[in-house]
């Protein structure tokens, strides 16, 4: 295998690393900022290219692309029609879908749209309790992610960064960005209404607080909060069922079953969960994962039509805030 990232920033590093971990090293990564690549061979070793052309990519058997979300479909449908395996970060800009999914089918090389946190070892259980019944229906979830924007990437002003931008805010991407995993244990949502408001907390043009309510097959109601004004992170998920509760929260790394029928909590923790001794155990699996597609040894459970999807549920609620 060999591998081009694009993009080195953030997310781009942190693919390079999963890689690493993964045991490849053959890895070159392309960047259009002079400092990213020479931070991404200082740090990593790694070779760097300064521009992307087709001479550049013949070589290359997988592209990661770690670009901002608005640049993804352009890198997708160029790479992929070339017999590339992709790997796409997660997206919230549809252009270009409709012209790229047609074009899957017909090819044999692998697209794989990111759905990092299905790979979360807390949301795997979470998922494997809601199948086997554990608390019964579901009939209410509540579900909040909190975090200060300045905070994401303290290095960098947010005018630097693509969060800052109308079309790929920061609470608008992690809105399908968590429904992806919401979905996973729901299904789709349906009924959407919505509200979305601009506090005025950021000096940036974009909403920052998102409030969603809907229902989806799998539960009777979700309710739905995305702020990137929150001083103190937070991203928990509380479930109630019929016969028990579940209280998930991904960023204290703790999960909580009440079984009502014994009378009992059930907890468990990120780290005896994790099959990796990585730190950035879901990332790794994901690329995992991804890499297996590409051999023929799996399936990469979620595909640009599902993603597609996804981003329907947000531009629905977005149509739903306006109404």
């Amino acid at each position: 295998m060999k591998f081009l990232i694009i993009g080195l920033g953030s997310m781009g590093k942190r693919r390079l690393r999963n890689l690493l971990y993964l045991g490849h090293r053959d890895i070159t990564g392309f960047d259009i900022r002079t400092d990213r690549r020479e931070e991404a061979r200082n740090i990593y070793g790694i070779e760097t290219i300064a521009a992307v052309d087709d001479s550049d990519v013949s070589d290359f058997t997988h592209i990661i692309i770690s670009t901002p979300p608005a640049d993804h479909i352009e890198y997708a449908s160029r790479f992929h029609a070339m017999g590339k395996h992709v790997f796409i970060e997660a997206s919230v800009v549809d252009d270009g879908y409709d012209a790229l999914l047609p074009a899957l089918a017909e090819r044999g090389n692998i697209l794989a749209p990111s759905c990092t946190m299905r790979f979360d070892p807390l949301n795997i259980q979470v998922r494997d309790w809601l199948r086997a019944g554990r608390i019964g229906k579901a009939l209410l979830c509540q579900h909040h992610f909190g975090m200060f924007l300045p905070n994401w990437h303290p290095y960098e002003s947010i005018d630097d960064f693509y969060v800052s931008k109308r079309e790929t805010g920061a609470a608008r991407e992690i809105v399908p960005f968590d429904l992806v995993y919401l979905s996973w244990f729901f299904g789709l949502p349906t009924q959407i209404r919505a509200m979305t408001d601009q506090t005025g907390r950021l000096d940036a043009d974009i909403d920052d607080v998102y409030a969603l309510v809907f229902r989806a097959p799998g539960c009777r109601m979700v309710q739905m909060t995305v702020d990137v004004v929150s001083q103190v992170p937070c991203r928990t998920t509380r479930i109630v069922g019929e016969t028990g509760n579940i209280d998930l929260d991904t960023v204290a790394g703790t999960l909580r079953l009440y079984d009502s029928n014994e009378d009992r909590w059930i907890l468990k923790t990120r780290s005896k969960l994790a099959k990796t001794t990585s730190t950035e155990e879901m990332y790794v699996q994901e690329m995992r994962c991804f890499l297996d597609a590409t051999m023929g040894l799996g399936e990469y459970p979620y595909t640009l039509a599902e993603d597609h999807a996804i981003l329907t549920q947000l531009y629905a609620a977005e149509r739903a805030a306006k109404s």
